[in-house]
């Protein structure tokens, strides 16, 4: 029973200890002031919107300086939401570290899509359906969508998120062109091949391959994986006898054919 006691005791001074510990560590981890702040940003894609000049120029704009002050939760929090906010951010974490070191850490969008819409006005769309603006001094190589497209720039806008009216054609001609352009994108062959896509004023789709060779009448965005596999079929046991400057136009609206035309 004694020895039970004495364990009893034993623990609850060892955790005492422990507690005590982690507050005067955790406390003079928050008195520590900033004597750094190191910038990461990185791109998947290789397109570098924003630059670690970028963030420190906006760090300085909203809190003058950072370095060699005691930074507090909320402080951090405003500075994470803060760089969040910034439309060609996918996510950022915003920490300081045990000596004093403030990190900030930034993944930007990927852009899927380039968009000029009948109002041309110009934006990018991510494979998410995430809306973001062009940047200045960087220009994405990304697929290019023209035409009669009513949609306009929303800043944090997502396709996905905007409500609909019945019968609403604009939204409908968005979300085949987005269902298009990310089966293009995600498709090695295509997303090489095809540089631009119409859309016509009755919501159909034209392609245009980066070697202008023809145009590819798509149709609409319905039966989109069966269409390049018939197309695909057609250079491989077609075009690649006859030539790919034979025709000027190639359909492949319909069901199960091809059509033609110089």
């Amino acid at each position: 029973m004694i020895k039970k006691i004495i364990y009893v005791l034993l623990s609850l001074a060892l955790l005492t200890g422990l507690m005590l510990l982690l507050g005067f560590t955790a406390n003079s981890y928050m008195q520590t002031p900033v004597h750094h702040m190191e910038i990461q940003v990185s791109s998947r894609s290789g397109n570098h919107f924003i630059g670690p000049e970028h963030i420190r120029s906006l760090v300085i704009e909203h809190f003058d300086t950072l370095e060699g002050r005691h930074l507090q939760p909320e402080l951090l929090r405003n500075l994470h939401g803060i760089i969040h906010n910034i439309a060609q951010v996918d996510h950022a974490r915003v920490y300081r570290t045990i000596n004093g070191e403030l990190k900030v850490d930034i993944t930007l969008r990927d852009p899927m899509i380039r968009i000029i819409n009948q109002n041309n006005q110009s934006f990018y769309l991510d494979t998410q359906g995430n809306m973001f603006p062009l940047a200045t001094g960087h220009t994405a190589r990304v697929m290019l969508a023209t035409g009669r497209i009513a949609a306009a720039y929303s800043p944090g806008g997502n396709i996905f998120l905007t409500e609909a009216e019945d019968g609403d054609q604009d939204h409908k001609v968005l979300h085949g062109l987005f269902k298009l352009a990310r089966y293009i994108h995600e498709d090695v062959f295509w997303n090489a091949f095809i540089d631009h896509i119409v859309v016509l004023p009755n919501g159909k789709f034209e392609l245009m391959p980066k070697n202008g060779v023809h145009i590819i009448q798509f149709g609409d965005a319905t039966d989109v994986e069966a269409k390049f596999d018939k197309l695909r079929a057609f250079y491989v046991n077609g075009l690649s006898k006859l030539g790919w400057y034979y025709y000027n136009r190639i359909n492949v609206e319909f069901n199960q054919q091809i059509i033609c035309s110089k």
